[in-house]
């Protein structure tokens, strides 16, 4: 996917997203008292898809964590589910890498929910 970018910057694109996430971004279950829990994936490929960069990765005591670095800054829309600092390894990944944690199903309602929440 393209770039498309239509937000000003990465905190516009998060208040949609924080609106945005749903039983229907994610396979886990869904939390509506941590609504961006197990969102990493999904979210780091939206943000791709508006603003380009890198995506990036880090181990947490939960498993792999994606977010995105965006002219060399660090845009981490789904840090909000963790109760302690995220220990960042800033490690470059993929969008396939993603993918492997977030369907491009899930990546379209995302990316649609976003649409209607701006």
């Amino acid at each position: 996917m393209d770039a498309a970018v239509s937000f000003s910057d990465p905190i516009a694109l998060y208040h949609a997203v924080k609106r945005s996430w749903s039983a229907e971004t994610i396979s886990d279950p869904f939390d509506p008292a941590n609504p961006c829990r197990n969102q990493c994936a999904v979210t780091a490929l939206a943000v791709h898809h508006h603003f380009g960069g890198d995506i990036m990765k880090t181990a947490t005591k939960g498993g792999t964590h994606f977010y995105n670095r965006i002219d060399g800054r660090t845009w981490d829309l789904a840090a909000d589910q963790f109760d302690e600092p995220i220990p960042y390894d800033n490690q470059l990944t993929s969008t396939d890498e993603a993918h492997d944690h977030a369907t491009p199903a899930q990546l379209q309602v995302l990316l649609r929910n976003i649409d209607a929440n701006r």
